[in-house]
């Protein structure tokens, strides 16, 4: 076995830093990592292994649950009651915060814009309102202000809020750091060094990711198809400080550039949120292949992103990829028009 692709007197350093962080149990850890068979030959590419995030236990899953084991810390430390978040209507966030919220003995507060795939109460909403979450309908152009009157209203009601996307957030990040040492030691197992690991990702779960792997010298590094419309090199420069403030929250010394991170937004289009035509047959291949669901905004797009890539040539048969798979299934069943043709 090999035992020398990555330093592992690094990866004991930190994986005592990270033993110094506080958690609250709400991820099921660690998550499998399958190897994916079938889904390998009907894509014609390399050996493709898949990291399981979406079987993190916290209502279907998802990476929120792992990233909330650690940014939720502080709100138990100091007392929080409510937990809020705001976002579209089928939010993996939204449906986690509720979840988490639920099992900690907290009141969840969910912002939901009125839009298309908020009628009628289905996947990540009937969620949001089934663990009990107060939803607040609003008018999209009011969401963010409608969030944070919420938090107002909250603390003059005499709670202590915490916002599950802005407080504690770089935490969300160094969570994903120890996802690093927990992957490392499933691909020691198998004898693997990947090619690569390739994420949906905007900002935490990839920062952590890209830190994890720098700190440990391993020899490969993460591929980001973005769920979001826009220019790859902007957002390269946007994660140059999240990945420069996580490292310095697990006092490492290193720095980062916007070549240290590889985004490509192209697979997102038209929108966010809209169901792309290559992100359907990912969605299709997977599904009849390994029994494995991927979601429409973020998992699909990411799936249509690595098999364009295979098919582009960029990977040889004899090569291992590792995709995480970051959860959201319950989305699907806000998009069943455009999944059912």
């Amino acid at each position: 076995m090999s035992t020398s692709w990555y330093d592992h007197d690094a990866a004991a350093r930190l994986r005592r830093t990270l033993d110094r962080f506080p958690r609250v149990p709400v991820a099921y850890l660690p998550t499998p990592l399958d190897d994916c068979p079938r889904l390998s030959d009907a894509v014609g590419g390399p050996r493709l292994l898949m990291k399981r995030d979406d079987l993190t236990g916290l209502a279907f899953g998802g990476n929120k649950a792992r990233q909330f084991t650690f940014s939720l810390a502080p709100a138990v430390r100091d007392g929080c009651d409510v937990l809020v978040h705001g976002a579209a209507a089928q939010s993996n966030q939204s449906r986690q915060t509720a979840a988490a919220a639920a099992k900690l003995g907290m009141k969840a507060v969910v912002i939901i814009p009125r839009e298309p795939r908020s009628y009628p109460v289905q996947g990540n909403l009937l969620l949001d309102h089934l663990l009990g979450a107060e939803v607040r309908y609003v008018f999209p152009e009011m969401a963010r202000e409608a969030k944070q009157q919420a938090i107002d209203e909250l603390k003059a009601q005499g709670h202590k809020p915490y916002e599950t996307s802005s407080d504690g957030a770089i935490l969300r990040a160094v969570a994903y750091v120890e996802c690093v040492l927990e992957l490392c030691d499933q691909l020691d197992r198998l004898d693997v060094i990947p090619s690569a690991v390739y994420v949906c990702s905007g900002v935490h779960t990839v920062v952590g990711l890209t830190v994890g792997l720098r700190a440990i010298g391993a020899p490969f590094r993460t591929v980001v198809i973005s769920p979001y419309v826009g220019q790859d090199e902007e957002v390269r420069e946007r994660l140059v400080p999240v990945g420069s403030e996580c490292a310095a929250t697990l006092d490492l010394d290193l720095t980062f550039s916007p070549d240290d991170f590889e985004v490509y937004c192209e697979y997102a289009k038209p929108d966010y949120g809209v169901l792309t035509k290559t992100g359907l047959e990912a969605i299709r291949v997977v599904a009849r292949t390994e029994g494995i669901l991927l979601d429409p905004s973020y998992t699909g797009k990411a799936m249509s992103g690595l098999i364009d890539h295979i098919q582009k040539g960029r990977f040889r048969k004899d090569e291992t990829v590792v995709f995480v798979h970051t959860g959201g299934s319950p989305a699907l069943f806000a998009y069943s028009a455009e999944l059912f043709q």
